[in-house]
């Protein structure tokens, strides 16, 4: 994209990919960017021969491809990807730039979160969008260190790496639904404490070891609940938490992916939402929590230390035995709505507005 494109008046477009139905986080940006003079589209339907190039041709030839999870680009995420799949990437890459396009990479993730250690087919993958894209955004300091530590950019490219915050979910959930009607709905005592985890049950994600943690603190009471919802990939992990919570029924199993409004019922019913990662680089579904006026009880690692409020979270050790329960036996013991009030005071701050007007820059090269 030339200069005098970027000078003519005309609106930047700019495809946001690959986006998720059931996840608003490109939708809300590309609703934001409007704000800032740029025409975005999230596209959830996207090429599968060439899922960037034929994209970005089918959509008119935007000025930006906004690249986001890459591994659907690489065969989909499942298994390794091939040295073909790597190839076909970086080829679509250099055409993209060769027919104009302006390279953007959001880096949600280091690697993929099934792969065990450094897959070098994945690993290539990487090296080429850091050293293509003309800007890589990050949601951390940290996620711009780990980034150059993994991968050993150049330093052009590193000089194209800028932190931007993730977004709040505010405008896009019913996050006002009182608790006592949510958990009516769901059949959860009115009193008690409920702990919450939502989203996708993945083997990073530690369910299990969530269950076993809640069933070993003494404090909690016949009235207080955990409630896991989501959609186990693969379906043996459903299988797996359903003989785990056989023996506790204050476990309470949602094991299916939830729309929108039943996703929002879930968190208003909770007091807390826990996090229990082994692996996490970022986290919207903590973002999540906090919209909702939630604390968060999670890992301290990736970006999380740097980005959760200190009043309204929970932070462990992922690494030391037994630590994930004595978080939810210190929350048991705090005052979770004053921790709620102040999430959500903190979710107010990460508005999309300012977001969106410094993302454009990047797609317009003035940054």
């Amino acid at each position: 994209m030339s200069d005098s494109t970027r000078g003519s008046g005309r609106p930047i477009r700019a495809i946001l990919l690959p986006s998720y139905q059931w996840n608003p986080y490109q939708r809300l940006l590309a609703e934001s960017l409007a704000g800032a003079g740029v025409e975005a589209a999230a596209v959830h339907d996207w090429s599968k021969r060439a899922p960037l190039l034929g994209t970005w041709l089918r959509q008119g030839r935007p000025d930006v491809v906004h690249i986001h999870w890459i591994h659907e680009f690489l065969g989909g995420g499942k298994g390794r990807p091939s040295a073909r799949n790597v190839r076909w990437f970086e080829w679509q890459l250099r055409l993209l730039r060769a027919g104009g396009a302006r390279i953007v990479w959001t880096v949600h993730n280091l690697k993929s979160h099934e792969s065990k250690g450094t897959d070098p087919n994945d690993a290539a993958a990487h090296r080429a969008i850091i050293e293509r894209a003309d800007a890589i955004i990050l949601h951390c300091d940290h996620a711009r260190d780990a980034l150059v530590e993994l991968y050993r950019p150049s330093d052009a490219a590193r000089a194209r790496m800028h932190v931007l915050p993730h977004g709040s979910y505010l405008r896009q959930y019913d996050v006002d639904l009182e608790q006592a009607a949510a958990r009516r709905v769901l059949g959860l005592p009115e009193g008690g404490i409920v702990f919450a985890f939502v989203g996708s049950i993945r083997g990073y994600k530690n369910v299990g070891e969530l269950l076993d943690a809640f069933m070993s603190v003494g404090e909690l009471q016949p009235d207080d609940r955990l409630l896991i919802s989501g959609k186990p990939l693969p379906r043996k992990l459903g299988r797996q938490l359903e003989k785990l919570a056989a023996a506790d029924r204050r476990i309470v199993l949602q094991l299916d992916r939830l729309p929108e409004e039943e996703l929002s019922r879930t968190l208003r019913a909770a007091d807390a939402v826990v996090l229990p990662f082994r692996d996490i680089l970022t986290s919207g579904s903590a973002i999540l929590a906090l919209s909702h006026g939630r604390p968060v009880i999670a890992p301290a690692m990736g970006c999380l230390p740097g980005t959760l409020p200190a009043e309204a979270t929970f932070l462990y050790d992922p690494d030391a035995e037994g630590a994930l329960a004595e978080a939810l036996r210190a929350a048991t013991a705090a005052d979770l709505q004053a921790m709620g009030r102040r999430a959500r005071a903190y979710a107010e701050t990460i508005d999309w507005g300012p977001i969106a007007e410094a993302t454009a820059a990047l797609y317009r090269g003035q940054r």
